[in-house]
């Protein structure tokens, strides 16, 4: 009965009672663990991210759905972790409430840091002391999300480009010897190791430019999956399809749906 869950006096009763009914009457919610979750979390977040560029265009609601989405995947981690008897979902609220005021003694002290980006850091690795080394404890991200986190912790001592210029004449020597591989047929790990590089200084050369590179290429992606869909409809409108299209005529037909959503978009 939903009367079970709307008949608490709070949220977070509500979502607690939700967790437990599910846990105990659903046999898929019931299966589940923390390693099968993980696949769920990480679809929930791109989601997220997804709903977030909507909400910019106007479009909200979606962002309120996927932000549940997720936070029911917070609840029930929490969930199991109370089952093993470890932790529930107040000791998790608790711990992030003392951690924030703890990165935010310029807010709850009065103190005022010259650099507000070193004191987050600096207060962050005091909560680490096990660490040997400032590539330690980076989670396992998306490549080019990680690639920007160790760069971020190289920056710290100082071993960075100066100026994204810098970064720039790095990646054209990196693009000349990608070139040279591919010219001189070079073997496969050659080749992943020099595009390996690319890819790096790219991802350096948004850190520069105060850019995340993951949410560049998702945004990238996102536009032409767009712009591939409209070839799709105008092919069809034509009665042909792409695959009847020469290379040529793909490409004119790509740049007309560009000008057309360009268009549609200001």
């Amino acid at each position: 009965m939903p009367e079970r869950i709307h008949d608490k006096d709070n949220y977070y009763d509500k979502l607690r009672t939700l967790m437990q009914i599910l846990r105990d009457e659903c046999p898929w919610d019931r299966e589940q663990t923390l390693h099968s979750l993980r696949r769920y979390t990480l679809e929930e977040v791109h989601e997220v991210l997804e709903a977030v560029d909507e909400a910019n265009q106007g479009h909200w609601l979606p962002l309120k759905n996927e932000l549940g989405d997720l936070l029911l995947q917070v609840v029930f981690y929490a969930h199991l972790a109370e089952e093993a008897d470890q932790f529930n979902l107040g000791d998790v609220i608790d711990t992030l409430v003392s951690k924030m005021i703890y990165r935010h003694p310029h807010v709850f002290e009065h103190a005022r840091p010259a650099d507000l980006s070193r004191q987050w850091d600096t207060l962050k690795d005091a909560e680490h002391t096990g660490r040997t080394s400032l590539m330690d404890g980076i989670p396992p991200l998306p490549a080019l999300k990680y690639a920007q986190k160790q760069q971020q912790r190289a920056a710290r001592v100082g071993f960075d480009w100066q100026y994204a210029a810098d970064v720039m004449t790095k990646m054209r020597e990196e693009m000349t010897e990608l070139e040279h591989e591919i010219t001189t047929q070079a073997g496969l790990d050659r080749l992943e190791d020099e595009f390996g590089d690319v890819l790096f200084t790219l991802a350096n050369l948004a850190r520069k430019l105060d850019l995340d590179a993951e949410l560049c290429l998702m945004k990238t992606s996102r536009k032409f999956a767009r712009r591939f869909r409209g070839m799709e409809h105008e092919a069809q409108i034509h009665a042909t399809s792409l695959e009847q299209l020469s290379l040529d005529e793909q490409e004119a037909l790509y740049q007309d749906v560009k000008k057309q959503q360009e268009h549609s978009d200001e």
